[in-house]
């Protein structure tokens, strides 16, 4: 029988596939390419990047940061509990 802790380095790898790169791909990506296709000389570029984006690219890069760290935090946690595992 598998030990638990290769459910947990699964788990490490899940979040970091779809919290950091999912979000990034998703979200991230088409935000800046609807912000390439702005004319950057005109007001109402401006209004929407102080208004709608800046907002929204702060709040969904919040997400990969706060997933990535939760990553990085369970691949060691699981990786030494597979190396105890191991040792006993």
């Amino acid at each position: 029988m598998a030990h638990p802790s290769g459910a947990l380095i699964l788990h490490a790898g899940g979040v970091h596939l779809i919290g950091c790169f999912g979000v990034t791909i998703v979200f991230n990506v088409a935000m800046n390419e609807a912000l390439a296709r702005m004319d950057l000389s005109e007001d109402a570029a401006g209004a929407c990047w102080i208004g709608t984006y800046l907002p929204r690219w702060t709040f969904r890069n919040t997400t990969p940061a706060l997933t990535c760290g939760l990553s990085a935090a369970l691949l060691p946690f699981g990786l030494m509990w597979a190396m105890q595992a191991q040792v006993a």
